[in-house]
C-alpha cells in the first residue's frame, strides 16, 4: 500500500498473503492459540503493529515464531518451518559483496539439500526485477579472493564444469524433477568447500562463475519441477554469483530465463520488461543468447496482448540468430528450431493460428535427445491446430507428447497436458477428443 515501507521479511510477507488474512486477524489467532495450556497459557497481546513489526525483520522471542508458524501452516495446510521464519527470507536479495554471496549461496544450497521438505517457499513477484536492478546498476568487488585453508586449482573449475555439462544434459533428456536432488547434493558436498577454500583472483574469478552456472541449472530444474519460489532464489543467487565474476553474458542469460517463469505463471508484462533490461544490460554478447533474450521479450508481449511489441522482438530475435558468434557452451535453448517453437507459441497466444502453424516443421526439427523441448512443442503445435478446429489432428500432434510424460520428470509439461486437456474439452464429443482423453486419464496418473 502506498506509503508502508517494503517489508525486511519478504518470506514471512509472502506467506501472510498468501493465506490472505490480515495482520490483525494474524496477531488475533497468535493469541488465541498462546492461550491454549499446550502452548504455556500465554497471555499474548499482540496487534496489528506487532505484525508490522515482524514484517521489518522484528520478529518477538519464542515461543512466538512457533505459534506463528503454526496458524500459518494451518492456514496454507502445510508445514511452515520457524526457523525460516527468524531469518526473514535474505535468499530474495542480491548479496552486496562476495563473502555475503558465498555465505548467502552455500546457505540456500544446503536448504535445498536437507530441508526439502520445508521448501515451499512463496513465488515474490517483484523480487526478480529488484535483484535484476541490483545486478545491473551495483557494484561488484574488485576481486574474488577465497581465504580459507583447502587450496583450489583450475583443475577444480574444470570437473565442476563437466559436472554442469552431466546435469544439463540429464535435465534435457529425463525432466528437472530427475536429477535436481542429486545437483543440490553436488552444489552442498562438493562446490560449497570449494567457494570457503583459499583462491586467488583468477582461479576465484572462473570458480563464481561455474557456481553461478551450476546454480542457475538446479534453479531451471526446480523451476521445471514446478517449484516456482525456489527456483527464484536460486536464479537470484546465480546472478550474484556471475555479477562478481564479472560474467555479463551469463547474468543476462539468467535474467532471460527469469524472465521465461515470470511468462509461465502469467506475467507477461513484467516478463517482457525483464527481458528488454536484459538485452540493455547484456553489452557484447553471442547473436544466439540476444537472440534467446528477444524471443523470451516477445513471449511476454503475446501473453500481455501486445502484437507489435511482440513482432518487433520476434523481428530483433531473427536477426540476432542470423548474426555471425558462437553459442556459449551453457546457452541450452539457443536453436533455430527453439527460436521457432517459440514463435510458434506467441503467435497461438496471439490467436493468429495459421500464421502460427507454419512455425511448426522447423519447431520440431530438434536433436533427438531434446525430448522435454520437442513434447514441449508438440502440446503448444495441438494447440495451434485446436485454434484451427482440426481436432484429429491436435489430437494426433499431442499423443507423443502425452507419451514423453512417461519417460521426463517434468511438472512443467504435466501441467501444458492438463491445459491441453481442458481445452480438448469443448470438443468432448469428437471421436479423437475422447479417445486422447481417455488414453489421458491412465498415461498422467501413472506418470
Amino acid at each position: 500500500m502506498p506509503g508502508q515501507h517494503r517489508p525486511t521479511n519478504a518470506y514471512l510477507a509472502g506467506l501472510i498473503a498468501e493465506a490472505e488474512i490480515s495482520h490483525g486477524a494474524l496477531a488475533r489467532m497468535v493469541n488465541q492459540l498462546g492461550r491454549r495450556p499446550e502452548h504455556g497459557s500465554l497471555d499474548l497481546r499482540y496487534d496489528s503493529s506487532s505484525v508490522n513489526r515482524w514484517l521489518r525483520g522484528a520478529l518477538p522471542t519464542p515461543p512466538a515464531p512457533t505459534l506463528i508458524a503454526a496458524v500459518l501452516s494451518h492456514k496454507l495446510a502445510r508445514t511452515i518451518d520457524p526457523g525460516h521464519l527468524a531469518g526473514g527470507d535474505a535468499f530474495l536479495e542480491l548479496p552486496a559483496n562476495t563473502d555475503e554471496t558465498v555465505r548467502a549461496a552455500t546457505g540456500l544450497w544446503h536448504q535445498a539439500a536437507h530441508r526439502r521438505d520445508a521448501l515451499r517457499y512463496p513465488f515474490v513477484s517483484q523480487a526478480g526485477p529488484q535483484a535484476g536492478w541490483r545486478w545491473a546498476f551495483g557494484s561488484a568487488d574488485a576481486a574474488v579472493i577465497g581465504r580459507g585453508t583447502r587450496g583450489v586449482g583450475m583443475s577444480d573449475v574444470q570437473r565442476l564444469r563437466t559436472a554442469r555439462d552431466d546435469f544439463a544434459d540429464l535435465d534435457r533428456r529425463h525432466g528437472g524433477g530427475y536429477a535436481r536432488s542429486w545437483l543440490t547434493d553436488f552444489l552442498d558436498r562438493e562446490v560449497t568447500p570449494l567457494l570457503h577454500g583459499r583462491y586467488r583472483d583468477a582461479v576465484g574469478t572462473a570458480l563464481f562463475s561455474i557456481a553461478a552456472n551450476l546454480t542457475e541449472t538446479v534453479s531451471y530444474m526446480a523451476f521445471d519441477d514446478g517449484e516456482h519460489g525456489l527456483a527464484q532464489r536460486l536464479s537470484i543467487q546465480s546472478l550474484a554469483l556471475a555479477k562478481h565474476s564479472g560474467d555479463t553474458a551469463f547474468g543476462a542469460y539468467v535474467m532471460s530465463n527469469m524472465a521465461a517463469q515470470l511468462v509461465f505463471l502469467g506475467d507477461g508484462r513484467t516478463a517482457a520488461q525483464m527481458a528488454r533490461a536484459a538485452a540493455c544490460s547484456a553489452g557484447q554478447v553471442s547473436g544466439p543468447l540476444l537472440a534467446r533474450i528477444y524471443t523470451t521479450e516477445a513471449r511476454g508481449h503475446a501473453l500481455a496482448g501486445d502484437t507489435r511489441g511482440c513482432r518487433n522482438a520476434l523481428a530483433q530475435a531473427e536477426h540476432a540468430m542470423n548474426t555471425d558468434g558462437m553459442a556459449p557452451a551453457w546457452l541450452g535453448a539457443s536453436s533455430f528450431a527453439h527460436q521457432a517453437g517459440s514463435a510458434m507459441h506467441c503467435l497461438h497466444d496471439l490467436g493468429l493460428h495459421t500464421e502460427a502453424v507454419r512455425h511448426s516443421t522447423a519447431a520440431l526439427d530438434l536433436p533427438h535427445d531434446s525430448i522435454r523441448a520437442r513434447a514441449l512443442h508438440e502440446i503448444v503445435l495441438a494447440r495451434v491446430y485446436l485454434g484451427l478446429r482440426d481436432v484429429d489432428r491436435s489430437c494426433e500432434t499431442a499423443r507423443p507428447a502425452l507419451h514423453s510424460a512417461l519417460q521426463l520428470r517434468s511438472r512443467r509439461l504435466r501441467e501444458r497436458l492438463h491445459e491441453y486437456a481442458s481445452a480438448l474439452a469443448a470438443h468432448r464429443k469428437h471421436p479423437a477428443a475422447q479417445a486422447w482423453r481417455a488414453e489421458a486419464r491412465e498415461i498422467l496418473a501413472a506418470a
